[in-house]
């Protein structure tokens, strides 16, 4: 009955696959994004959370992007959270000779609210940024909106040994100097409980742009630990 489940889950994930891969229509190659995401909760108000991501342009070299994202949250009520974020990015243009990249910044501070809705045995979370970037000197300003959405396929749902889909949608508006389409993310993946508190996603991610759409391999670890 286990290997059932497993087998059904795979279909539905690869199905997922297959239809979000018909937005993808650039011959760029295959890159990948590899996730760190770790929520370190103080007390049943304040969090502090911690996200690491690597980028690459192909799937496991010619490296793309680094950044390092530590937040502060407060929950204003249990499904209701506020952030404060300061962030430090670099990102490297692709070229087969690694002394040929070209190197670019970003420091960028960021407000968040995350709301989290469940209905049934889904889990919904939007989330609301409003970015403060300076890339390389040159201030910008950003707003984003996305809708994720999580579903259990198996009846341990999100407790040790149960397998998930995560799906979600962003899109990305810069608001200054000018108010503009920046690019927009889609994503789905099929994710595994190792216990309560750590999970491992894998899935594929389309990244549109008005002039280019980007194919990742995501392979995403999150980690919770509480402190009270």
């Amino acid at each position: 009955m286990r290997t059932i489940k497993i087998w059904r889950a795979a279909f539905i994930f690869l199905t997922l696959l297959t239809s979000l891969k018909g937005f993808a229509q650039s011959s760029e190659k295959l890159g990948s994004w590899y996730i760190y995401n770790g929520f370190y909760n103080v007390n049943p108000k304040a969090q502090l959370f911690f996200e690491s991501q690597l980028r690459t342009w192909e799937p496991v070299s010619n490296v793309e992007y680094f950044l390092l994202a530590p937040f502060f949250n407060y929950n204003l009520h249990s499904n209701i959270q506020v952030g404060l974020g300061l962030e430090y990015h670099k990102s490297w243009t692709y070229d087969e000779i690694p002394e040929n990249k070209k190197v670019s910044e970003e420091f960028r501070k960021t407000l968040q609210t995350v709301v989290h809705q469940k209905i049934g045995n889904l889990k919904l979370q939007h989330r609301y940024r409003y970015e403060l970037r300076d890339i390389d000197g040159f201030k910008n300003q950003r707003m984003r909106y996305r809708i994720q959405v999580t579903i259990p396929i198996t009846k341990k749902g999100f407790d040790k040994g149960g397998l998930f889909i995560n799906t979600l949608d962003e899109l990305l508006v810069d608001t200054n100097p000018n108010l503009q389409f920046n690019h927009n993310r889609l994503y789905a993946g099929l994710g595994y409980q190792f216990t309560k508190n750590v999970n491992l996603q894998m899935g594929y991610l389309n990244i549109w742009k008005e002039t280019s759409t980007h194919h990742r391999i995501s392979i995403l670890l999150t980690h919770k630990m509480f402190f009270y």
